[in-house]
């Protein structure tokens, strides 16, 4: 899977109608930031090949190793969305660790969290991450970072190997994709 996190030159809805005449588009949603006013195309695709066939995209941060962490399905469309960035380049023991706590910690601590619809986790090779969060509301939001605050480490986790994220954006989602549903990992 490959994401794509393009600002938008174009309409929403036009960007929005030219993803979806695209094969090998998985999810796509339209997401304003609420600390600044160009929204942003977020773009999910099977591959790379097909991502790069969408001018609307060409230019956006690209993460070629995508994952959808949550339900498998998002059943009604998401209100909010946060994305939090990890920039690279980054040592193979901070990804490692980050990774770790994605998968063991910190996303099962927050999938059950009434809202919250699902995550796409995307990384790339020289160590940078993103997490784009989907929720039906800002409550879920709230919750899930309590519950993530509130987690204890893992056996064999090492706070020295776990750095924060170096930003984090909520967002109002102003259009999805109707292709498809997140695929479940």
């Amino acid at each position: 899977m490959h994401i794509r996190i393009t600002p938008l030159e174009a309409r929403p809805d036009e960007a929005m109608a030219q993803v979806e005449q695209q094969p090998g588009l998985i999810s796509a949603y339209v997401m304003r930031p609420m600390d600044q006013q160009q929204p942003l195309l977020v773009s999910v695709w099977r591959t790379v090949e097909d991502a790069d066939l969408t001018a609307v995209t060409a230019g956006g941060l690209a993460f070629s190793h995508g994952e959808f962490v949550g339900s498998g399905s998002v059943d009604e469309s998401p209100a909010y969305g946060q994305i939090v960035y990890f920039d690279g380049p980054r040592p193979q023991i901070e990804s490692d660790a980050i990774d770790r706590a994605n998968r063991d910690r910190i996303g099962p601590a927050v999938r059950d969290i009434p809202g919250n619809l699902g995550a796409f986790v995307g990384r790339n090779a020289e160590g940078s991450f993103v997490v784009v969060a989907l929720t039906a509301s800002l409550q879920a939001i709230e919750d899930s970072q309590r519950a993530i605050m509130s987690t204890e480490l893992l056996p064999g986790e090492d706070p020295a190997d776990l750095v924060g994220p170096d930003r984090m954006q909520l967002a109002w989602v102003l259009a999805t994709s109707s292709q498809t549903a997140p695929l479940p990992v």
